[in-house]
């Protein structure tokens, strides 16, 4: 399964979120299209679909995408340590 790194800023503040914080988190969509987001502060929250996403969240910005863990993490590290 692929997994996009984001950037957005949260309009809802279902399962813990604030309304209005800044996010970095993993996006992932299953064949069905439910989508699953994990935050860097581990706050977990699923869509049923691409619209109840979008809907959710403002300022959507893809950061890259991997297909495995391995790549997800690098990309995670990297972007902690600014290069």
């Amino acid at each position: 399964m692929t997994t996009q790194l984001i950037t957005a800023h949260a309009l809802t503040d279902e399962k813990g979120l604030n309304i209005n914080q800044h996010y970095l988190f993993s996006l992932q969509a299953s064949e069905e299209g439910y989508i699953r987001i994990v935050t860097t502060s581990d706050i977990e929250v699923f869509y049923k679909s691409i619209h109840d996403f979008l809907t959710a969240w403002k300022g959507i910005t893809s950061l890259g995408w991997a297909n495995d863990k391995e790549t997800f993490q690098k990309m995670l590290d990297d972007l902690k340590t600014g290069r």
